[in-house]
């Protein structure tokens, strides 16, 4: 996290951070970038040089053919192109290991902001899908847009210094004018036009995802009553205008590789131009001027990429933007909330409820809950057991009746690190499993770990992994089966006791027998708090208050 932590500025995201956290990473890929840039320009024009000038050696005499040095330029030859190939390599291993230590260190600390104001609430597809996408696409900025500007830009130096020693000022400034537009002050108008285009297409993009996700949840229910057609419509319009976006996007990049294009053109012509004066002064060879010449065309790969990312500062700029946003609403949130106390009355009274543009949701639920109840809510797939519990939870408001604890409005309470909710989304990490189980609590022991393990059936299945509690997870949990996934994810709310614990479908993929051992452990450990369950599974909670959704 300490590398990490530099990335914020005042608690904000900043664009200009993201090279602070691994500075020693990135300054070696610039050097190495930097030294195959420099090696594969000079490659190209001391190649030039050596040819013209041996060649025009041999045509004036056969006496200073014999005299003239191949062997020196030949072995600098030689040297730059290994320096250009082992340059690039090393670049590339370089930059794309410090770009992966970056998107760690800044999933890290969205992560850990993101704990300190959502306490074992897990993120919502929403949040889910920003820190996913936006995250991985900052890494963006640093690689494609600061490193080829300072390689271009640091080249463009030599280059002016290399002309002012070989022809003079005059050729030196000669080639730095149009350099300087087409490498500077080109990219700069074009990044300042592409800004605003590049937030708009980042905010299609959102739109278009929105459009194509929430019709799918409802796929079935839209086709059997034949509405399908309206909302693949309105996708279909949504990706026209992504589409239409990206070819405006496309049409102003070529029009900016075009205008620098036409001032490298520019500066190779004045090259030759002035050249050509200095030639007939005998202040300059052919060979030098051809060597300049090539320096030029070498040049235009690094200028002509700084052209092609001319919209990378906007659509980073947007993520930065989304994510301190993200952090700053759920900051807001979680402020000027009422402390909940240790006794909670939770009522419900003909409470109706539904996702945006859902087609259906629980309506006219009643319950009366305290301290030691158990609710337990069943119902067919589909009927809207998980909204209810997302409701409860926090995460979504009710569209009618009334939710209220201690006779007072559900949200005005602060329910944050108080919940305990088991979502059918699960947030298991490509991470140890002693690592996933302290995101629950941090300074757990080891001999916590291995009792809330035992509570949740896993300790022995644990014990046999050749690593214990050091065993990977994988992404996502990949590494192990659902039903384990789903308890250690249970597990690590059991490490701490909460108020309230929300708990979609705990069994899944569970066994009959360990379901009940794991339904009474349940009860116990919520005896002084509240627990709600909604599950298929009815024949574990006798005890409990039911509520059957139709």
């Amino acid at each position: 996290m300490e590398h990490a932590d530099l990335l914020w500025k005042n608690g904000r995201l900043r664009l200009f951070s993201m090279l602070s956290s691994r500075r020693r990473i990135w300054l070696l890929a610039w050097l190495l970038g930097e030294l195959a840039a420099i090696s594969s320009i000079g490659l190209l024009a001391l190649s030039g040089w050596f040819i013209t000038a041996a060649g025009l050696t041999g045509l004036i005499s056969l006496t200073t053919a014999y005299t003239f040095n191949y062997f020196t330029p030949a072995a600098i030859i030689r040297l730059l192109a290994i320096l250009r190939t082992a340059g690039r390599y090393g670049e590339r291993l370089v930059s794309h290991n410090a770009v992966l230590g970056l998107l760690a260190d800044l999933r890290s600390s969205m992560f850990a902001r993101l704990a300190q104001v959502q306490k074992n609430k897990p993120a919502s597809i929403r949040q889910m899908h920003r820190l996913i996408s936006d995250i991985d696409l900052l890494n963006v900025w640093p690689l494609n847009v600061v490193l080829p500007a300072s390689w271009a830009i640091t080249v463009l130096i030599a280059m002016t210094l290399w002309s002012w020693i070989a022809g003079g000022f005059v050729l030196a400034m000669v080639i730095l004018l149009p350099l300087f537009c087409a490498t500077i002050v080109i990219p700069l108008i074009g990044n300042r036009w592409g800004y605003h285009l590049a937030k708009l297409q980042a905010q299609q993009i959102e739109h278009r995802r929105e459009a194509l996700l929430q019709p799918l949840a409802a796929l079935t229910a839209l086709l059997q009553w034949q509405q399908w057609s309206h909302f693949s419509k309105h996708f279909h319009t949504q990706d026209q205008h992504f589409i239409d976006s990206q070819l405006k996007q496309q049409k102003m990049a070529g029009k900016i590789i075009l205008v620098q294009h036409v001032f490298l053109v520019s500066s190779a012509i004045l090259l030759l131009w002035q050249g050509s004066k200095l030639i007939h002064s005998e202040q300059i060879t052919v060979a030098m001027l051809l060597a300049l010449l090539l320096m030029i065309l070498g040049f235009a790969e690094l200028v002509i990429v700084l052209g092609k990312n001319i919209f990378a500062y906007g659509l980073c700029h947007a993520a930065c933007q989304r994510l301190n946003d993200l952090i700053d609403t759920e900051t807001t949130l979680t402020t000027a909330k009422s402390v909940l106390p240790e006794v909670i009355h939770i009522k419900v009274d003909k409470l109706c409820a539904q996702w945006p543009e859902a087609l259906n949701g629980p309506q006219n639920i009643n319950f009366d809950l305290t301290n030691g109840d158990i609710l337990f809510i069943s119902g067919s797939s589909g009927v809207g057991k998980s909204t209810l519990l997302a409701v409860l939870a926090n995460e979504l408001s009710p569209t009618a009746g009334k939710l209220e604890c201690n006779q007072k409005p559900y949200s005005e309470w602060q329910w944050q690190g108080n919940i305990a909710y088991l979502s059918q989304q699960l947030d298991i990490f490509d991470l140890s499993l002693a690592e996933n189980l302290r995101l629950g609590k941090a300074e757990a022991t080891d001999e916590e770990l291995w009792a809330v393990l035992e509570q949740v059936k896993l300790a022995q299945w644990a014990c046999s992994q050749p690593q214990g509690l050091d065993t990977a997870l994988g992404e996502y949990g990949a590494a192990i089966s659902g039903g384990q996934a789903r308890r250690v994810a249970l597990a690590r709310f059991l490490l701490q006791s909460y108020p309230l614990m929300i708990l979609d479908e705990p069994f899944a993929g569970v066994d009959e027998e360990t379901s009940a051992q794991i339904a009474d452990m349940l009860q116990q450990q919520q005896k002084q708090g509240i627990l709600i369950v909604a599950s298929h599974q009815t024949n574990h909670w006798s005890q409990a208050k039911l509520i059957s959704l139709i």
